[in-house]
């Protein structure tokens, strides 16, 4: 291999990603494939099941699927929802899940394509989808699995290390900033977990009843170890908030069009149901990594001058 080609090779790469269209379509497809995969470990890892082998079956006869029939998006739409195999109804939840996944994937590709900007492409492509599929889980079960929470602290805590930049250090740093992003990780992943398992224990001696699960506590560690205790202190208000403004529609909704025998039997959405929270983390984590970030960051900074400045003064 000669130098020339060696050099060519970058080069070759770097006039690819020039292209903001070719990026977007890169990442559409990255997306969807990881959207699918996100499907398996949705529906194999909270029962347990090895996310590698068997190949794809049907839940329903378990006979295989066919490579035509298992296309990220494309098989959903073609078959209508419905398995080739037997008459199961294929959820909704594939699809939406593969499609989220691909736009968003798409949307990284655009934003972070850049050489100047692979520390925050490669972040959104590890921190972004672990938060779908924790979402979709803990809809579908309550649970959180730790090697999404634990594990994803860890690997935040190892990224934090190698690009301080997510830290708000620079693009070429020293040794010293390494550490200094990573001690933040590590601050950020502690203060955000702590907060939330003290207002769970707080709201659980006042209610009388656990009010937060452990799983949610965990997940915010994830969150911190890749945001900071900003992201943290945001990600749990924020998603107070987002849950309460998902949530009254719903209950009034559910309300006006049940019918009697369902409200006394509380098979409705209301005041004292269980509900979980991990998704409503996870929807406010993701608003904060990919536009809150700078005005949360801003605030924080600012507040914090302020308060020092007035006591400085007292």
């Amino acid at each position: 291999m000669t130098l020339q080609t060696i050099i060519s090779v970058p080069e070759f790469y770097l006039e690819i990603f020039a292209d903001p269209v070719l990026r977007g379509s890169i990442g559409f497809i990255l997306g969807a494939v990881t959207g699918s995969f996100l499907n398996v470990c949705a529906s194999r890892i909270p029962n347990g099941v090895s996310i590698i082998h068997p190949a794809s079956r049907c839940p329903n006869c378990n006979d295989g699927i066919a490579w035509k029939n298992n296309i990220p998006i494309v098989s959903w739409l073609f078959l209508k929802g419905q398995s080739k195999c037997c008459d199961y109804k294929i959820p909704f939840r594939y699809f939406v899940l593969e499609s989220l996944s691909a736009i968003s994937f798409a949307f990284f590709f655009v934003s972070f394509g850049t050489i100047y900007d692979y520390h925050y492409l490669l972040a959104s492509l590890i921190f972004i989808p672990i938060l779908m599929v924790v979402i979709v889980i803990d809809l579908e079960t309550m649970t959180i699995p730790d090697r999404f929470s634990i594990g994803g602290a860890m690997v935040g805590l190892i990224l934090s290390f190698l690009m301080p930049v997510l830290h708000g250090f620079s693009t070429e740093p020293l040794f010293i900033e390494r550490v200094s992003a990573l001690l933040a990780s590590i601050l950020g992943m502690l203060i955000s977990s702590s907060i939330l398992y003290w207002i769970g224990a707080i709201a659980e001696r006042l209610m009388r009843r656990e009010a937060l699960g452990q799983g949610d506590v965990k997940l915010l560690g994830f969150v911190g170890a890749f945001c900071g205790w900003q992201g943290g202190l945001f990600v749990i208000f924020g998603g107070a908030i987002v849950g309460t403004v998902l949530l009254i529609p719903v209950m009034i909704f559910s309300k006006l069009t049940s019918r009697k025998e369902d409200l006394d039997q509380g098979n409705t959405v209301g005041w004292g149901m269980e509900v979980p929270f991990g998704p409503f983390l996870g929807i406010a984590s993701i608003l904060y990594f990919l536009g809150f970030r700078k005005f949360v960051d801003d605030w924080f900074e600012t507040s914090f001058a302020d308060f020092i400045i007035f006591f400085s003064g007292i």
